[in-house]
């Protein structure tokens, strides 16, 4: 068995990005607003220069949106987060989130924004609030992460 590192804590990881980014003048206080505003604004002002800084990155963001779920709805962690440093995994396909019978897995905005840009992605906020599928060539909305998990609440 691999044993996990140090950064492998989600509410460690999650603790210390909110400092640090504080710090920097970012309002991370694990809030609705800090998820509405500051996460695009990170996004903007932070956009990484090489791939270690985009992994450490997306683990950061990772746990600061999975530990603010949690706290805000009471949500609990599954599976495996892996911090940015741990070589083992992808937080993509392993680290959930849950409430009740709704799971999602948090790092997978990050993941396809760092890899496709904002263009394709959206913001953050949009998807915090909307959801958009296609039936054949009509595009629909429906409500985002927030009213997902609000539902089974």
């Amino acid at each position: 068995m691999i044993e996990p590192l140090k950064t492998d804590d989600p509410k460690k990881t999650a603790e210390i990005f909110a400092m640090e980014y504080r710090k920097k003048g970012y309002n991370l206080d694990f809030s609705i607003n800090s998820l509405k505003i500051e996460i695009d604004l990170i996004l903007e002002n932070e956009f990484p220069r090489n791939n270690d800084e985009r992994e450490k990155l997306e683990a950061e963001l990772t746990a600061y949106f999975g530990e603010t779920l949690c706290r805000l709805f009471d949500a609990e962690w599954k599976g495996l987060y892996y911090g940015y440093k741990n070589p083992n995994g992808v937080n993509f396909y392993t680290c959930r989130i849950k409430k009740n019978e709704f799971e999602f897995g948090p790092s997978k905005f990050f993941e396809y924004y760092f890899s496709n840009g904002k263009e394709d992605t959206g913001t953050f906020n949009d998807y915090l609030n909307f959801s958009y599928y296609y039936k054949g060539t009509e595009k629909y909305i429906t409500g985002g992460i927030l009213k997902r998990i609000n539902n089974f609440c």
